[in-house]
């Protein structure tokens, strides 16, 4: 359990920091989060909606 926070806290760090250089590099540092965060954000919607009204398969049982 200590390797997976310790690899959890890294990878935020990692991140936070590339975050970062990307902010320092003028105008398009915060319009290419922008562009990245829409796109999450629609990859989570179409995710959730396909999650809701997807095909159901009789007989599957996801905790088995």
């Amino acid at each position: 359990m200590l390797k997976s926070l310790w690899t959890t806290i890294f990878g935020a760090a990692l991140l936070i920091g590339a975050l970062l250089l990307i902010l320092k590099k003028g105008f398009w540092g915060p319009l290419i989060l922008l562009v990245l965060c829409a796109l999450y954000f629609v990859t989570t919607v179409v995710s959730e909606f396909l999650k809701l009204h997807g095909k159901k398969v009789q007989g599957r049982d996801r905790h088995a």
